[in-house]
């Protein structure tokens, strides 16, 4: 019997990362490919895999009667899909919650209400975010801290977000409706970035709604590529950090690690895996104006010549550059502890 076995979700088309292959990689970095076993339901049917504990990617082919018969002493049922709601069929879960109360996606919502132990999953890691972290960290020994140019930075695509109300999800853009506030409460502000033109139907249903936004629309209308956006987050003072397609997303450790302050959704009950840094993060409760938190970041960024290193030292008790690694035992435990 192995330590850990993944069996990768395929009810859906699928990304690596969003199977359950993030989940595997982690498990490797702590235990090794020894002690990790990952398979899909189709292969587990032929060879019935048995492990200590089972973790089954959502949604999936397994059917009721499969997943009573899944041979583990303990079974968590994840799913790392962008979706408040849980990825099993009502067949799937009366098996699942006969077994485990355990359930893991890659953020926590207070709101939640499923009568379950709701887990956090490691999320995936970027080669380029690590290398970037690296080359800022060498000059920075050899030079000083990148000097901002700018107060205010974002980049990205105009994406709603889905937050859950009252039981209910509700679709805001976010993204969009920070920058429109910026730009009408607080021009006086030099801002740098703006949205990444997606398709034409996207941008007319935009325009119909908030108006001209050709002043927002990133010049050229591509994506930029790596190196150019990190750089443009370690020249401003202050970053937004909305939401993506749901609360959580990867730009809170990039904006993080970039040194600068910033400004996110309300993470104050919200979590992630690795915990982002509360108290050095300025949050924008659900539904408010940006401008205040912006105004209180940049007041803090001038008094603190100090919180930069106050994060990357936050971050790097759980990561080491950016990745997960065996040396940085406190996220281990951190993950360990979800299983009870």
């Amino acid at each position: 019997m192995g330590d850990w076995l993944v069996i990768t979700a395929d009810g859906a088309a699928l990304g690596r990362g969003v199977r359950g292959h993030s989940l595997t990689w982690f498990l490797q970095t702590y235990c090794g490919y020894r002690a990790t076993a990952h398979c899909t339901p189709a292969t587990w049917r032929r060879r019935t895999t048995r492990a200590d504990t089972i973790f089954v990617g959502l949604p999936s082919t397994l059917s009721a009667e499969e997943i009573a018969a899944l041979d583990c002493r303990r079974l968590v049922a994840f799913d790392y899909l962008d979706s408040h709601s849980l990825a099993w069929t009502p067949e799937q879960e009366q098996a699942f919650r006969k077994r485990t109360d355990l359930y893991w996606k890659p953020w926590r919502e207070p709101s939640w209400n499923y009568g379950l132990r709701m887990g956090l999953l490691p999320i995936r890691r970027y080669g380029r975010f690590s290398t970037a972290i690296a080359m800022d960290r060498v000059v920075r020994r050899l030079r000083s801290a990148p000097k901002p140019m700018h107060d205010v930075a974002f980049l990205g695509r105009p994406n709603a977000t889905r937050f859950f109300v009252d039981g209910k999800v509700v679709f805001v853009e976010q993204r969009l409706e920070w920058l429109l506030d910026l730009h009408q409460n607080a021009a006086d502000l030099s801002f740098v970035g703006g949205l990444v033109k997606v398709d034409p139907q996207q941008r007319e249903r935009l325009e119909s709604e908030y108006g001209d936004l050709s002043w927002l629309w990133r010049e050229g209308g591509q994506k930029a590529n790596y190196a150019s956006y990190y750089r443009s987050l370690q020249q401003s003072r202050v970053l937004l950090a909305p939401g993506g397609n749901v609360p959580w997303t990867y730009r809170h450790y990039e904006c993080l690690y970039s040194g600068a302050m910033v400004v996110t959704l309300d993470y104050r009950e919200r979590d992630m895996l690795v915990p982002l840094p509360r108290d050095l993060m300025v949050h924008v409760p659900d539904g408010a104006s940006v401008v205040p938190a912006v105004r209180e970041a940049l007041e803090r960024s001038r008094l603190d010549n100090r919180l930069d290193e106050q994060t990357y030292a936050h971050l790097e008790q759980y990561f080491w550059l950016g990745r997960y690694s065996r040396a940085r035992k406190k996220l281990w435990d951190r993950f360990v502890d979800q299983l009870g």
